[in-house]
């Protein structure tokens, strides 16, 4: 719908509104307010206009006898007749019956429009109450939420040292790990010498020299069965906390690297 055409129909309802008041004040008597009640439900009825328009009409008519109002208090009656608004809905016909529904209820209406400006000033009022409630609460948050930020940047500085010991004691930890291979391999080394000992005994069991060695590496094979043992039971702590550790530390990283 074009601009044009939404200001015809407005000005339609605001017509059939100002109608509806003029007849219900001035034929039948009604005050402002009973005239504006009935004159809303009357228009109600027809299925051309609708509720939101009557709505806006009513508004209109009650803004510009509002305005009239306050013009017209305490100017003596010889003038009432030459006041003129410029507003868009109000031609001479409509300005006519704005005249014939106020000289109906010159006293009512400016108790009509105190009404009225009580009425938007309790509104004010009101938004004004609700504002400050609001502003109050979200000065409270604010200061709950700086307070929790201050501590989370104590925390983010906690945090950095505790990664700093963090990354010594992964590197203490590495070497652990190059002191644990070490000791795999001597290990190995030494089962290695033991195997060829006993294979050289077991292809010559008349040589006197391999026997000999043979049973000089019988206490040596105790000892290593003790050793490889103790590297198990090692092998086995490192194993655990390095699965703990790396679970721990890429949670965090990925966690971390969610939130960029």
């Amino acid at each position: 719908m074009s601009a044009k055409n939404r200001l015809s129909e407005l000005q339609d309802s605001y017509h059939a509104m100002v109608d509806s008041v003029e007849e219900f004040v001035v034929k039948e008597g009604k005050t402002l307010q009973q005239a504006f009640h009935a004159a809303e439900e009357k228009l109600g009825e027809k299925a051309q206009i609708s509720k939101e328009k009557i709505q806006l009409a009513s508004k209109e008519l009650k803004d510009h006898l509002r305005l009239w109002g306050e013009v017209v208090e305490g100017v003596s009656e010889a003038y009432k007749d030459q006041i003129k608004f410029d507003l868009v809905y109000v031609n001479s016909s409509a300005w006519s019956k704005l005249q014939s529904i106020a000289n109906a209820s010159t006293a009512e209406l400016v108790e009509f429009t105190n009404t009225l400006k009580n009425t938007a000033q309790d509104a004010v009022t009101e938004n004004h109450k609700a504002a400050h409630q609001e502003h109050n609460l979200w000065g409270s948050e604010h200061a709950l939420w700086l307070d929790e930020v201050a501590f989370w940047k104590k925390e983010h500085e906690q945090a950095i040292t505790k990664l700093e010991e963090i990354e010594k004691v992964l590197e203490q930890q590495s070497s652990t790990l190059t002191q644990h291979v070490n000791a795999i391999q001597e290990h190995a080394k030494s089962d290695d010498k033991h195997e060829r000992i006993m294979k050289a005994a077991e292809q010559d069991p008349s040589s006197k020299v391999f026997e000999e060695a043979d049973c000089k590496e019988v206490p040596v094979h105790q000892h290593e069965r003790q050793l490889h043992a103790k590297t198990a039971e090692a092998h086995h702590a490192l194993k655990t906390y390095h699965f703990k550790t790396m679970a721990m530390i890429n949670m965090l990283y990925n966690e971390t690297h969610k939130i960029g």
